[in-house]
C-alpha cells in the first residue's frame, strides 16, 4: 500500500471508521450497565409509541406542539401511513464501496446488501423495491469521481457510501447533482457539514470526549496524546482534542508517529519521560496493537485509552486488560447489555448474515451499513410524495428523533453536534477491558454507559 493511501487511511480510520465501525469488531462482551439498557430501551419504546402518536395527530393541527417538521412530516397519523402504497415502484440507489486491489473492505457492502435484501423481502419501502446500482471504488480520488459520475448518470435518488475513503474528491459532484450523500460515518471533511449529506452515526468529535471524560473521572490531569503524523491528525489535535481536553482540565503532550514506519516503543518512552499519568492513542487498528503492546512491554502501568480500536483485544489478550476503548453502538458481542428490542434486532442481523454466508463479517464492519439501512428504512417509509433526491434529503433533514437500530436514537436534522452538522447522533460509550468470571477477556461498560458526548465537549 503506498504512503499516500496509508496517510489517508490513518486519518479516516482513526477519526471515523475506527471511531465506530471498528468499535467492537472482535472482542467479547463486558459487564451490564443500567444506563445503556435504558437508552436502548427508549428505541423500542419510540417505535411502539409511534402508532399512538400518529393516531393522536389525526385530529391535531399541524402546529400543535411546535416540533417543526418532525411531528408533521415524520409522525403522520396511522391512516395516512397505511394509505402509502408504492407497489410496482422502484427506488434506485447508488452504493459505493472501497474494494480495490490495495484497499478493500467488503463488509461495508455485505452488511448493507443483507439489510436491503431483507427490506425488499418484507415488502420494500411501502411496496417499492430498492434497486441497487453498485460501484466498487479502489480508494483513489479518480475512482471516487468515476463512481459518482457513473451513478449520477444512472439517475439514482440517493448515494450510499459503504466506505469511500476518497469521498472528498466526489462529494460536491453528488451535491451539485441534487443526490443526497448518505453514510454511517463521514469519510472526509466536507460531508461533515454539507447540506447535501447525512451521517447516521456519531461524529469524529465525539471520540475525543470519551478519553477526556474518562481521564478526568479518574482524576488524571496530565496525559500523552499519540496520533499518526498526518496533516489531518494535527488538525484533529488542534481543533478538536485539545479544546476538549482543556475543558476537562487536562494538560497533554502531543506525540506524532510516522504511519509508514511507526516506532511505538519510542512513543511510549517519550510519554514516560514526560511524566504523564495516562496515554490516549487515537489510531488505526495496527497503531493500537503497536501502542498497547509497547506499553505492556515497557511495564507502563497507568491508564491507556486505545481510541476506538478492538482488534488489539483478542490479539493481545491479557496485555489488553485494563485498557479503555469506545463505541457508538452495541455489537453482537455486547448485545446482552442492550434492551430486549435491540437484542432481538441484533439476533436477527446475526441470523441474516449467517444465512447469507457472511459469518466472518458479523462482528466486523458490516454492523455499520446494516444498522444504517434499517434506520433509513424507517425514514424512507414516511415520505408521502414521490421519492426523489429532494424528498429523500428533506425526509432525513426533518426526521427528528427516530429509533437507532443498534444503539441510541438518531436525531437527523437536529445537529446534535453543531460543528459536524450532518451527524445524526452524538452518543458514545466507554468500555474497559477486563477478565471476566468465566476467564474470557472482554469489555465492561464504564460509568453511565452511553452519554451525549456533546454535553461533555465544552463546545
Amino acid at each position: 500500500m503506498n504512503s499516500r493511501l496509508l496517510r489517508l487511511l490513518a486519518v479516516l480510520f482513526a477519526f471515523s471508521l475506527i471511531a465506530a465501525a471498528c468499535a467492537d469488531d472482535s472482542d467479547d462482551d463486558g459487564a451490564a450497565d443500567d444506563a445503556p439498557a435504558a437508552s436502548a430501551a427508549d428505541d423500542g419504546d419510540d417505535m411502539a409509541d409511534d402508532s399512538d402518536d400518529m393516531a393522536d395527530d389525526s385530529d391535531d393541527d399541524m402546529a400543535d406542539d411546535g416540533d417543526d417538521m418532525a411531528d408533521d412530516d415524520m409522525a403522520d397519523d396511522a391512516d395516512d401511513m397505511a394509505a402509502i402504497d408504492r407497489t410496482g415502484e422502484v427506488i434506485k440507489i447508488g452504493y459505493v464501496n472501497n474494494e480495490g486491489a490495495a484497499f478493500a473492505l467488503p463488509e461495508f457492502r455485505t452488511g448493507g446488501e443483507v439489510a436491503i435484501q431483507f427490506i425488499n423481502d418484507n415488502g420494500g419501502i411501502n411496496g417499492a423495491m430498492i434497486e441497487t446500482e453498485l460501484c466498487l471504488s479502489d480508494g483513489t480520488p479518480e475512482s471516487a469521481i468515476n463512481c459518482a459520475n457513473q451513478l449520477i448518470e444512472a439517475d439514482v435518488v440517493l448515494a450510499y457510501m459503504g466506505i469511500e475513503v476518497a469521498s472528498e474528491a466526489a462529494i460536491n459532484l453528488w451535491v451539485e447533482a441534487g443526490i443526497p450523500y448518505i453514510s454511517s460515518h463521514a469519510w472526509g471533511f466536507t460531508e461533515q457539514n454539507s447540506p447535501g449529506s447525512v451521517i447516521l452515526h456519531s461524529p469524529a468529535g465525539a471520540y475525543a470526549v470519551g478519553p477526556a471524560k474518562t481521564f478526568a473521572d479518574l482524576g488524571i490531569d496530565h496525559i500523552a496524546v499519540i496520533l499518526e503524523d498526518t496533516p489531518a491528525g494535527a488538525s484533529f489535535m488542534d481543533a478538536t482534542s485539545n479544546p476538549i481536553l482543556a475543558h476537562h482540565g487536562i494538560e497533554w503532550e502531543g506525540i506524532l508517529v510516522d504511519p509508514a514506519a511507526p516506532d511505538w516503543t519510542a512513543a511510549i518512552a517519550t510519554a514516560q519521560a514526560a511524566g504523564v499519568d495516562g496515554v490516549w492513542g487515537q489510531l488505526t487498528e495496527p497503531g493500537c496493537i503497536g501502542m498497547v503492546s509497547a506499553a505492556a512491554a515497557s511495564g507502563y502501568d497507568k491508564p491507556v485509552f486505545a481510541g476506538s480500536c478492538s482488534f488489539y483485544i483478542p490479539i493481545l489478550g491479557p496485555a489488553a486488560i485494563g485498557t479503555y476503548t469506545q463505541s457508538d453502538v452495541f455489537f453482537p458481542s455486547t448485545a446482552e447489555f442492550a434492551s430486549p428490542e435491540i437484542q432481538a434486532q441484533i439476533a436477527e442481523y446475526v441470523e441474516l448474515m449467517t444465512a447469507a454466508g457472511y459469518e466472518d463479517h458479523i462482528e466486523g464492519f458490516a454492523v455499520a451499513p446494516y444498522s444504517a439501512w434499517r434506520a433509513m428504512e424507517i425514514i424512507l417509509e414516511r415520505i408521502e410524495g414521490p421519492i426523489t433526491g429532494e424528498s429523500v434529503l428533506h425526509a432525513f433533514k426533518n426526521a427528528g428523533e427516530t429509533p437507532g437500530w443498534f444503539g441510541p436514537n438518531h436525531r437527523c436534522g437536529e445537529e446534535p453536534w453543531p460543528a459536524e452538522s450532518s451527524a445524526c447522533k452524538s452518543e458514545i460509550a466507554v468500555w474497559q477491558i477486563a477478565e471476566r468470571e468465566d476467564g474470557t477477556i472482554g469489555r465492561v461498560l464504564v460509568g453511565d454507559g452511553f452519554i451525549d458526548a456533546f454535553a461533555f465537549s465544552g463546545f
